[in-house]
């Protein structure tokens, strides 16, 4: 069995094993308040109380932390368009993500991790890295991906009347702060997201968008480069759902460099503030990675 077929296995193993602990339960056992619970001004958390400071609002209530509204970005490839309450933070991380050797390609691992915090409930300020990164050739290079800076703005909600997506804009600046192989300069990521609530409890999010070349793990030279992705949830209970996600060119989060990939995964919740997930994924290129395979978590504080 190749390093390929065994990774298949081994994401099918681990959700298999993890997810009878919940489907067995009856949905009103896990029922758990939603988020957006309104707290009183003495629960507000430092982040709250910074987001007052910068910009004021008397009349605003403080929303207690939820990792479920709005759903992480990490865990599929389309990044959903809704920002982060006022003062909430989400810290999101694939500490396991690992790209498949391809004649053009080596193998390759890397630990993206991203920080959001929600400025005000319609602007969310981002920090982004691949973090650690291993590229498994003659050289067995490691080192250190640049930091990318970025900004997700919420423009309006799903008019469900009108059966329009809620929509949002995604915006990131690499730098040139990380290890000399992987420092490509300063590059560019502008992403069109769209949501769309869908029958049977499943939630669409979809985006459109240019990144750089030269953006994340790419090394395809100056220009600009389309990339679509979208991603099709189904929530099976309140702590799991499923997904199924498609990707061209690029992610939103610059964490993959050029392929077109299908595949899916679960995300379960543990609290109504930690929740992980894993997927799997097929590369539909001859020359470029065969899969990608991923596990990750997010909190909310």
């Amino acid at each position: 069995m190749n390093i390929h077929n065994t990774i298949a296995t081994l994401t099918c193993v681990a959700l298999g094993l993890l997810m009878p602990t919940y489907l067995v339960a009856e949905e009103s056992f896990f029922k758990e308040k939603e988020s957006k619970k309104k707290g009183s001004f003495e629960d507000a958390t430092f982040f709250y109380n910074l987001s007052q400071f910068l910009i004021p609002e008397p009349t605003k209530s403080f929303t207690t932390p939820s990792i479920r509204k709005p759903l992480p970005d990490s865990e599929v490839f389309a990044s959903n368009p809704y920002t982060l309450p006022k003062g909430m933070v989400y810290l999101e991380s694939n500490p396991v993500f690992i790209a498949g050797k391809s004649s053009s390609d080596p193998k390759t691992y890397n630990s993206p991790t991203l920080l959001r915090y929600g400025l005000n409930d319609n602007v969310e300020l981002q920090l982004f890295s691949n973090s650690l990164t291993v590229e498994f050739d003659d050289s067995n290079r490691t080192g250190f991906s640049p930091i990318v800076f970025g900004m997700k703005l919420h423009f309006w909600d799903e008019n469900e009347a009108l059966y329009l997506p809620s929509v949002g804009l995604e915006v990131f600046l690499q730098s040139s702060f990380g290890s000399s192989f992987l420092n490509t300069g300063v590059q560019p990521s502008l992403n069109l997201l769209f949501g769309k609530k869908l029958p049977w409890d499943m939630i669409l999010d979809t985006s459109v968008g240019f990144q750089s070349n030269n953006i994340g793990l790419d090394r395809g030279g100056n220009g600009f480069e389309l990339e679509v992705s979208g991603a099709l949830t189904k929530k099976i209970t309140h702590r799991l759902s499923f997904f199924t996600q498609a990707l061209y060119d690029g992610a939103v989060n610059p964490d993959l460099s050029n392929n077109i990939l299908v595949g899916g995964g679960a995300i379960i919740y543990l609290t109504d503030s930690i929740a992980i997930w894993g997927s799997y994924n097929a590369g539909l290129v001859k020359d470029l990675p065969p899969y990608i395979s991923y596990f990750g978590t997010a909190f909310a504080f």
